[in-house]
């Protein structure tokens, strides 16, 4: 499996865009300079900004010094807003011998600006001076942050910037690369803070900002710190460009990188580090668009048999081979996401092993194919996992989806199947290679989704308790397929599941506000009295205590529940049966067949 951490080891492509983006945090005639890298949560920003640090570090003819600052770790602390400027002061103090003109700087620029108090203030009035807020700015409040030699706003400023760009230049620094990342999973306070801070840099030439992030989530901080009144997001748009000068976004993986990048992780597991950095510098050689007559991962795999641990070259081919076929499923409900895709592979493997050690029959293909679908479209998993009989493995929903589907609509449809119908690109995907049918046995699958990935209120390893209000739940539902199925699965519960069924069912009997709703509920219990007829006699009590109705649907659900009483052997009166008869179930009578109650709704 693999850790969700960032790494160093290019399976993405990323050396591409490193050394073009060290030429411009290092080019001079850019500084002073603030470079977003932006991308979407798990892109892969934390492993590109690694790799760009460590290309610049690499450059030893080049005097410069490099930082980097997880914002999110100081995130609720009260000094956050000053810890950036003291880790670059400090990250400058190391290992260098200063002459007492460089102390006498840094001292200034720790004691006497204040720094704490000059990053907290200039955070805190920012909104204040920036968006036009009521209050008027606590210029008193700023000046007792100094000493009294400081005595003005811009004097103070000036003064900072002019003592630290002195310090880089008695140490002799061509530049000072700051890396920001996680700034993102901060609040909007601390994004805003941040950002005021890095200003007060931004006019030294040698200082240069490499802020990681989602653009998006930045500029909803932004909006929501200041109170404007007219379009926020193009304020915070603003905003953003008046920092980032440069932005980049990380491009989003293709088909091709998908598959390139799933093989290498799986080659991965088996290699050597040695093995691991050559991997990577053939990178290109392993992309799909690249092979010859023969599979890539195969030719790289037989011509570096020296580079796997314990010679087991040939059982990292054949985990290659179960999943690169099927990427186009992956790439369709991962979207090339480099994290996503890891957590992907991790739970295929968690739910691998689960089949194997409780003896699972599943499929590779299938296996894949139903996580794919969990993950592109969880509702409609839910309800498909909803949907399933528990005695057959199979899905009604599918059964109605695929008999049909081209039909015309009626009353009587199904929500859940015209809303799958209306779900873009999901039959088509359900009837690509390996088809999901109706006949498809989906028992293991969702045991296995339910133990490794468990999801709220459809897990059947529920208590009991809370499995038969569920069910009660499902039941009384509206919509005909999971009205039956969950009927159906009621029924096949075991003893004490079913009388706790019975009891909610008919406490909702009593109280149900229309004769729709009780034929419903009677309707619901069908199954039920067929396979536990003992609960007949108190089912027969309540339709009892009902007021009488000759409402059609309510009489045909009291008929089919009368009839298979008295078959039970329960007395029913004929006073009963004739306050429950309406000339439609008076007509169909004994022609009734089997389960129909339970299919017009």
């Amino acid at each position: 499996m693999w850790s969700d951490r960032e790494t160093e080891h290019d399976c993405l492509g990323f050396s591409s865009y490193v050394a073009t983006l060290a030429e411009v945090c290092l080019e001079k005639n850019l500084a002073p300079l603030t470079l977003g890298i932006f991308g979407s949560w798990g892109s892969g920003k934390t492993s590109l900004m690694h790799m760009l640090k460590k290309h610049v570090e690499a450059q030893t003819d080049r005097r410069v010094l490099t930082l980097w600052f997880n914002a999110w770790r100081y995130e609720g602390r009260e000094e956050a807003q000053s810890a950036l400027i003291h880790a670059i002061l400090q990250k400058v103090e190391e290992n260098k011998t200063f002459t007492e003109d460089v102390k006498a700087t840094l001292a200034k620029l720790k004691k006497s600006a204040s720094v704490l108090k000059l990053a907290k203030f200039v955070a805190k009035t920012a909104v204040t001076l920036t968006a036009g807020a009521p209050a008027p700015p606590d210029f008193g409040g700023f000046l007792d942050c100094f000493s009294d030699e400081s005595a003005k706003l811009a004097q103070t400023m000036e003064s900072f910037e002019r003592d630290f760009e002195t310090l880089i230049q008695h140490v002799n620094l061509e530049r000072v690369l700051v890396f920001i990342d996680d700034l993102d999973r901060c609040t909007s306070e601390k994004v805003l803070e941040t950002f005021e801070t890095i200003k007060l840099f931004l006019n030294i030439p040698e200082c240069t900002f490499v802020i990681g992030a989602d653009s998006t989530k930045i500029e909803q901080a932004v909006a929501a710190s200041f109170n404007v009144d007219s379009k926020p997001a193009e304020f915070a748009r603003d905003y953003l460009e008046k920092i980032v000068q440069i932005p980049f976004r990380i491009p989003e993986q293709g088909m091709d990188d998908i598959a390139c990048y799933i093989g290498m992780l799986l080659l991965g597991l088996h290699l050597t580090d040695e093995g691991r950095s050559q991997l990577v510098r053939d990178r290109a050689e392993l992309l799909p668009s690249a092979a010859e007559e023969d599979d890539p991962f195969t030719r790289w795999t037989l011509k570096h048999k020296d580079a796997f641990r314990d010679d087991t070259s040939a059982e990292a081919l054949k985990g290659v081979a179960g999943v690169i076929p099927h990427v186009q499923i992956l790439a369709r409900s991962l979207r090339g996401n480099p994290r996503q895709i890891k957590r992907f592979m991790n739970i295929l493997g968690l739910r691998t092993r689960l089949a194997a050690s409780t003896h699972q029959k599943v499929g590779r293909e299938m296996l894949i194919k139903l996580l794919a679908l969990e993950y592109a479209w969880p509702d409609f998993f839910a309800q498909l996992s909803d949907t399933v009989d528990l005695q057959t493995g199979k899905s009604l929903l599918l059964a109605e989806l695929f008999d049909d589907s081209a039909g015309e609509e009626t009353e009587d449809d199904s929500k859940l199947v015209s809303e799958a119908k209306e779900t873009t690109g999901l039959v088509e995907f359900l009837t690509a290679e390996p088809k999901l049918t109706k006949d498809t046995d989906l028992r293991p699958y969702l045991f296995l989704a339910q133990t490794a990935l468990s999801r709220e209120g459809g897990s059947q390893l529920a208590p009991l308790d809370e499995t038969a209000r569920r069910l009660a739940s499902q039941m009384r539902s509206t919509d005909r397929v999971r009205a039956k199925v969950a009927a159906q699965n009621a029924a096949n519960q075991e003893p004490v599941v079913v009388a706790t069924i019975v009891r909610l069912q008919l406490t909702d009997l009593a109280t149900a506000k229309d004769d729709n709703e009780r034929g419903r509920i009677l309707a619901s219990l069908e199954p039920t009295c067929r396979k536990h007829p003992a609960h007949l006699a108190a089912i027969v009590k309540s339709i009892d205590g009902l007021t009488p109705s000759k409402h059609d649907f309510l009489a045909l659900s009291v008929s089919t529940i009368l009839s298979l009483a008295e078959k039970a052997g329960v007395g029913v009166s004929d006073d009963l049966k004739g306050r429950f008869k309406s000339k439609i179930s008076e007509a169909l009578g004994k022609a009734i067949p089997r389960g129909a109650a339970t299919k017009k709704r």
